[in-house]
Order: structure tokens, then C-alpha cells, then sequence
């Protein structure tokens, strides 16, 4: 009987002493959570960066595109009185990618690669003029008006979209079209007497 006796005192001591410290707190239910639902002019709290405006993608910019606008190519002359059965023929150097166009019926080019990579412009007259000056246009190709589909939505502004290349490419400014008209100036060749 002892030993019941000090359990009882055992726990009641252990019942004076949890409720002397303050013991547990009386349970209470959580207070219930009103949610609203979303509707245009509530929005959810987030804890991430707001979305960034989505940048436009465009097409690629087209690796031709010149930087300073379009010039007209340089043209030099070898030789203006190489002769061929005594017709005087002109022969010019010009960047690869030169185009030409005479503007004289009589006036014949044809043009060949060179191995220093220029190319080679060989002009004569078809009727064999010589001692005679006529207009070769020239004009670098890079710079030939490709037709640019602007306000696509494909390129920046104030780029157009070139269908053909695929890519974005700046219109050539008005009046530099890349072309220059070059006076041929052609020689006269030797008759075989006067050798």
C-alpha cells in the first residue's frame, strides 16, 4: 500500500507542478481561411519575378549586308591596246562580284576570273574601232537592289526581310546603287609594217 500511496502523491505533485508552470495550452481550432476566387482585377501573391515582355524573333541578318552602304567598285586598266588581228582590245581589273554593262551596240566585254581573284574584263569594239572612248557601266553586286519585303515583322525596323537569302538586310540609301559608268579609252594597234 506504500507503493500506491507514493504514486498518488507522485502524480499529484507532477499535476501541481505542470499546471504551477502553466503546462499546455487549452486547445483551440485554427481560425478557418476565407480563400476568393481570382477574377480580373485580383491577382495571386507570388514570390517570383513578374514575366518580362517577350523579346520579337527575328531572322538572322544577312552576312552580304555591306557596313558603310554600297560603293561602286574600282576598275583599273592594264592594257588598252592589246591587239588581236589588229582590233585593239581593252583589258580591266575588277573586284570579283563586278557586274558590266556597255553602253555602246558596238562595244563587246567578256570577263574570266584571275587567279589573284579579280576578275578579268576583256572589251572591244565589234566593228574594230580604235583611237576610240566608250562607257562600260560597272557595278558591285553585293549592292544590286535585292527586293526587301519591309514591315514584315520578320526584321528590326528599318530593315527589310529578303526572301531569297532568308535574312534581314538594310535598304541601300537612295542614289548609291553600287554602279559607276568607267570611260574606256581604246588604243590603236601597229600595222605589221611599221614593226
Amino acid at each position: 500500500m506504500k507503493n500506491v500511496r507514493f504514486l498518488f502523491v507522485f502524480m499529484a505533485v507532477i499535476a501541481v507542478l505542470l499546471t504551477a508552470c502553466g503546462g499546455p495550452a487549452p486547445a483551440t481550432e485554427p481560425a478557418p481561411v476565407v480563400e476568393q476566387p481570382l477574377t480580373e482585377s485580383t491577382t495571386p501573391l507570388s514570390t517570383t519575378a513578374p514575366d518580362e515582355p517577350a523579346q520579337p524573333q527575328y531572322a538572322p541578318f544577312c552576312e552580304a549586308a555591306t557596313a558603310n552602304g554600297c560603293e561602286a567598285p574600282a576598275v583599273t586598266m592594264l592594257d588598252k591596246q592589246y591587239c588581236v588581228e589588229r582590233v585593239p582590245y581593252a583589258i580591266m581589273s575588277a573586284p570579283a562580284g563586278t557586274t558590266y554593262e556597255s553602253q555602246d551596240p558596238d562595244m563587246e566585254c567578256v570577263d574570266q576570273m584571275h587567279n589573284d581573284g579579280t576578275l578579268r574584263i576583256t572589251c572591244h569594239s565589234i566593228s574594230g574601232k580604235s583611237l576610240w572612248s566608250y562607257d562600260l557601266k560597272v557595278c558591285n553586286s553585293a549592292c544590286s537592289a535585292t527586293s526587301l519585303e519591309m514591315g514584315t515583322g520578320q526584321c528590326p525596323e528599318g530593315y527589310g526581310y529578303d526572301a531569297a537569302n532568308q535574312c534581314c538586310s538594310a535598304p541601300a540609301p537612295s542614289g548609291s546603287d553600287g554602279c559607276t559608268i568607267y570611260t574606256v579609252d581604246l588604243g590603236v594597234c601597229q600595222s605589221a609594217d611599221e614593226n
